[in-house]
């Protein structure tokens, strides 16, 4: 975007309100404040109505229109909005600001004196001209594109029939019912009876369609464009571009046709693999408001020093930006990412059959809409039933062609939120993928002694010649300080061995490039090139790469990505079926121990004379394992929507766990290992347990940050050197040493959530369900995509009361935000936040005692009251001089409300309601959803499967001290408080049993982040209200574990963060479990083992 003025540079002063020398409002802000209203009130907006929208930080520009003077003292004491930058909904627009002349941004105006039909709108988005664009081809032949937009736009002014409301055309009909398919996977036949009931009962000479065919054939003008490309029956080579009229593969000579049967008969080719640009699927972002507006959220928002919280804030986006500042000074250029990896359309009972889709989904977006299903781009479908193994560079060649055009020369694209053409281009950041899939992708191959990636020839991995397999054993010792004791340590890890080489360097993209760029391409060889020279002893390169062919790919920081997904998973399979001793699958086992006798030095461990194996530490009891086992099938209790329930994968009679999906090793690494072992085992083993967990729980924050990604590195040498003192060699595999390099991954690509695999595997679940013709899979898919695209698109433009799964709020779904404002100004916040209640309604007459606690609650939280309450205390402190900080907080209790009564008589009607108190009659309800949580009443929960019971406040201070503490407790009962009067106020709040919140007496909070309560320990004084709002629930996304492993009532509770409400379709596990932020501790050696 070419502009003569740096807008940014301009109205700092918006994000600068407070003067940091002198603590108050700036003197900038006031000026810069007076010029946005003189501005606001100089625009049509305000001179037809005298009203404006309010765009302070909590309003949001959302609600009814203020006047002027509540819009001037929101913004002067709540500043603006974030990301503000142009005043859209004040009547200015980016043509206001940006250089019109420019070549390359050209402005188009639009001009709507009357309301446009919704449908109308989205056929001119989606085709990219308006009709008058379009009326100027009249006088010749329409093209084909233009008979198209005709036809559609024709549908979209069509009523279903004469008298019929108004909006209710064909067009918009037949959108609703392809929405409806693609929400519901609904078969043909289930369409064409419903347009045929529809066609019934409608009246005669109705214009709705009369089949699902028809339905699709007036949809499909709004569909995005496919290819089909013909493949070799070997994978050798795909028939395109220069050989698109070869009859035989170049390599194998192998047939592209099937035999025809009779002469004339169309070609039907063996195999087929399907291409969808992505260059139109991007161009379609900007062409509805509903995305376009937010394709340059990358570049507008404000990240914290040191803080990342999305792709664009890691270094890897950052360095990309040095490179190439002319492709960074365009925000609406696209940042894609990619990811690749086979699945069963059949899945696991069917035949084998290995489908691989390519997806694409750009980085521009917020985090909220980053990821989302609708947002991800399948690209290429690659064909099965075979693996593509080295093939696949074959079937990237459309893709990477126009990835390379895209960054060249670009496509022109419209942003219909500034009306201005402009020319996209696109970037391929990284790729994802789970590790086979990262050798098929990068050309580094992932297995073998060689096979980690980063350390390249630099490994000191080994073969272990009874087991007979690669191992990682003592690879780490070289990441510590050059003076850790570690380091000359001959007897815990290999036998006599001490380490004096530092880390293995990290290549630049220069220097890979230097070493793959003489190596054969797949595409040139129809992948039937040898093994090269050195492989497996110098280097693991088996080709180089298609993507070395973007002229930008040496220029990345990170190019292929580790999946912590799989990572985690395989390594919390060999703890489990090692800690289990599961036969067949634990990594300790006769072959080991021969191994380990052969390189280390422990003694207790190696083979009895007899040839026995000594029991180690690290192996639980027959009765522990038990214990452990019968824990999760009984005891362990999640919140709503976090986890599948763990007993299913309990295998009691067996002694194992069988079946755990991925986020069910999630979920047990990082929630219940530092809990489920404390007792069961020796104190050493649990620890080096609970810093694995704690590392993974760090490192799928949210939110992390430079400092905590430095500690982490720091942490995780420690924590694989602690463990190689404990298990033996065989347990070291590559999945545990790439752990070493995943901090380094997350301190260049930000937040692990927008790197890994589970929101892709979700998506390849989805793309399964689409199969409806089993005969001819691929085709099937694509089908059913294409309809997803249209559908989505549509739903941009229904009417708000329209329910689609795109918009549909899940079960946690609050009710939305509520009117931030009341009739009345200056009514408390607290009387105006979102929740819903659920379950059977009835209602209660509150005892004295819990009325004016509840009343007295109310008003302490009351920020208008504030002023009053120090009025109070002043005039306690002056008819008691001396007086105790105990007793005020005594007399406080006892005589605030009744004296805020008798204060003044001309408070404002809604401060007249709250001093004169509630209804005593309460309503009350089992259930309340708020902020994301789902709230039960224990005596409603407790017999459940899941426990969502648990509350916590944090950083409360109690009614008689001014300390605060976090409050951890169970809630009993949910009330609505009803001040009755013209304002009409409710309020939300939880009556709950606190557990002591004494740190070392009630509480301890250990260093895996786990809090201990002790059960027995009650908080002594009754003040058990708490506003709903104010209420988290305990564990990390609802999740809450109860133990009772010590024999005592001892609860272990993980702090819990909400469903995420600006992604309700998104399930529990693709969000991340941990806090925002990073542990800071800082892990040691333990010289005493």
């Amino acid at each position: 975007m070419s502009s003569n003025r740096n807008i940014y540079a301009e109205r700092h002063w918006m994000y600068e309100r407070i003067d940091p020398t002198t603590n108050r409002v700036s003197q900038a802000f006031y000026e810069g404040l007076d010029n946005f209203l003189k501005f606001a009130k100089s625009q049509p907006l305000f001179l037809e109505n005298k009203k404006l929208f309010c765009p302070c930080i909590k309003c949001g520009n959302g609600g009814r229109q203020q006047e002027e003077h509540i819009v001037a003292t929101h913004l002067f004491n709540k500043g603006f909005m974030l990301n503000y930058w142009v005043w859209t909904s004040h009547g200015e627009d980016y043509n206001m600001l940006i250089n019109n002349n420019s070549e390359e941004d050209t402005v188009r105006f639009e001009s709507h004196t009357e309301p446009v039909d919704p449908y109308v709108e989205m056929v001119s988005d989606a085709f990219g001209s308006t009709e008058s664009e379009f009326d100027q081809m009249r006088e010749e032949d329409p093209n084909f594109e233009a008979k198209k937009f005709y036809d559609i736009l024709d549908a979209a002014k069509q009523p279903i029939y004469d008298g019929c409301k108004e909006g209710l055309s064909k067009l918009s009909l037949a959108a609703r019912l392809m929405s409806l398919k693609t929400d519901n996977n609904l078969s043909q036949n289930c369409m064409d009876s419903i347009a045929q009931i529809m066609q019934e009962y409608l009246p005669e000479g109705n214009n709705s369609p009369k089949s699902y065919y028809e339905i699709k054939k007036l949809m499909r003008s709004l569909g995005l464009p496919y290819q089909k490309i013909d493949v070799c029956q070997d994978n050798c080579m795909i028939f395109w571009k220069e050989t698109e009229k070869e009859e035989y593969c170049l390599f194998c000579k192998k047939d592209r046709y099937r035999p025809t049967q009779k002469i004339g008969q169309k070609s039907i080719p063996y195999r087929q693999m399907f291409y969808l640009p992505i260059a139109d699927r991007l161009k379609r972002l900007y062409q509805s408001h509903n995305t376009a507006k937010h394709m340059r959220w990358h570049a507008e928002h404000l990240a914290s020093d040191g803080e990342m919280g999305h792709p664009s804030d890691g270094e890897a986006w950052k360095h990309f930006h040095k490179v190439h500042p002319d492709f960074a000074s365009k925000p609406r250029n696209v940042y894609l990412g990619l990811c690749t990896d086979g699945f069963n359309p059949f899945g696991m009972s069917g035949h084998n059959y290995s489908l691989w889709p390519v997806i694409l989904t750009p980085y521009n977006l917020p985090p909220e809409m980053c990821m989302k299903q609708e947002f991800m781009f399948l690209t290429i479908l690659v064909p099965g039933p075979n693996h593509p193994k080295r093939s696949l560079d074959i079937f990237l060649q459309p893709l990477i062609e126009e990835l390379k055009d895209l960054w060249v020369n670009g496509v022109e694209a419209y942003d219909i939120s500034t009306k201005q053409n402009f020319l996209l281009k696109v970037v391929l950041m990284w790729t994802i993928s789970d590790f086979p899939a990262y050798g098929m992708l990068s050309g580094w191959t992932t297995h073998g002694r060689l096979a980690c990636p980063y350390c390249s020839d630099q490994t000191g991995a080994f073969w272990l010649k009874n087991g007979r397999k690669t191992c990682w054993f003592d690879c780490h010792r070289c990441f510590l300080p050059v003076n850790h004791s570690y380091r000359g340590n001959k007897k815990d890890f290999k036998k006599g061995k001490v380490v004096e080489d530092s880390k293995p360097e990290i290549l630049t993209g220069e220097e890979l490039y230097n070493e793959v760029c003489c190596l054969p391409k797949t595409v040139d060889c129809g992948g039937n090139h040898g093994r090269l020279e050195g492989y497996g002893k110098t280097h693991n390169w088996h080709k180089q790469s298609i993507l070395w062919e973007l002229s930008y790919w040496k220029d990345l920081k990170l190019r292929h990505n580790l999946d912590v997904m799989h990572i985690e998973k395989n390594v919390l399979d060999n703890f489990i079926k090692t800690l289990l001793n599961v036969q067949g699958k634990t990594k300790d086992n006769i072959k080991s121990r021969l191994d380990l006798q052969e390189n280390c030095n422990r003694k207790d461990l190696h083979l009895t004379p007899e040839g026995k194996a000594p029991i180690p530490k690290f192996r639980l009891k027959p009765d522990a394992k038990e214990i452990f086992l019968r824990w999760l099938e009984k005891d362990v209790k999640f919140s709503d929507g976090y986890s599948s329930s763990l007993a299913n994968c309990v295998d009691l009679p067996g002694r194992k766990l069988t079946g755990m999906k991925s986020h069910d090793c999630h979920v047990l690494m990082q929630r219940l290992f530092p809990i489920a072992f404390a007792e069961l085992m020796d104190k050493s083993v649990h620890d080096a347990l609970s810093s694995v967990s704690l590392f993974f729980r760090d490192l799928c924050a949210r939110t992390i940050h430079k400092d905590g990604i430095e500690m982490l590195q720091k942490n995780i040498c420690m924590v694989l050197c602690n463990l190689e003192k404990i298990f033996p060699p065989s347990f070291f595999d590559v999945m545990e040493h790439l752990l070493i390099h995943l901090p380094h991954e997350a301190s260049l690509g930000g937040p692990v959530q927008f790197r890994w695999m589970y929101c892709f595997e979700r998506y390849m679940g989805h793309l399964k369900k689409k199969v409806k013709n089993k005969a001819k899979v691929e085709g099937s898919i694509v089908e059913q995509y294409i309809n997803e695209e249209i559908s989505t698109f549509c739903t941009y433009y229904f009417d708000r009361h329209i329910k689609t799964k795109n918009r549909a709020g899940d079960r946690h779904y609050d009710g939305g935000n509520q009117e931030d404002t009341h009739e009345f100004d200056g009514v408390p916040d607290i009387f105006s936040q979102a929740g819903r209640d659920s379950g059977k309604e009835s209602e209660i007459w509150l005892q004295d005692k819990d009325y004016h606690i509840a009343h007295r609650y109310i008003l302490r939280n009351c920020d208008q009251l504030r002023p009053f309450e120090r009025l109070f205390d002043e005039s306690l402190i002056a008819a008691n001089p001396g007086i105790s900080e105990k007793d005020l907080n005594e007399l406080r209790e006892k005589q605030y409300s009744s004296w805020l009564k008798k204060y003044d008589n001309s408070y404002p009607e809604w401060l007249l309601s709250i001093v004169h108190g509630p209804m005593v009659k309460v309503t009350c309800w089992p259930m309340y959803f708020c902020r994301g949580y789902i709230f039960h009443t224990y005596d409603h929960g407790k017999n459940k499967k899941n426990a969502n019971y648990g509350v916590c406040v944090k950083g409360t201070t109690s009614s008689s001290s001014n300390e605060e503490a976090d409050f951890y407790g169970i809630l009993r009962e949910i009330y609505e408080l009803h001040y009755p009067g013209h304002v009409d106020l409710k309020v939300v709040v939880f009556k709950c049993d606190w557990y002591d919140s004494k740190v070392g007496r009630g509480i301890r909070r250990n260093k895996s982040g786990i809090i201990d309560i002790n059960a027995k320990r009650h908080y002594e004084e009754y003040d058990p209200f708490v506003l709903a709002s104010q209420a988290d629930q305990h564990d990390n996304d609802d999740s809450i574990v109860e133990v009772d492993s010590l024999q005592i009532e001892t609860l272990s509770y993980l702090d819990a963060q909400p469903e995420d409400l600006d992604d309700p379709v998104v399930e529990a596990e693709d969000g991340s479990d941990a806090e925002d932020g990073n542990s800071d501790i800082e892990l040691t050696s333990d010289e005493s083992e």
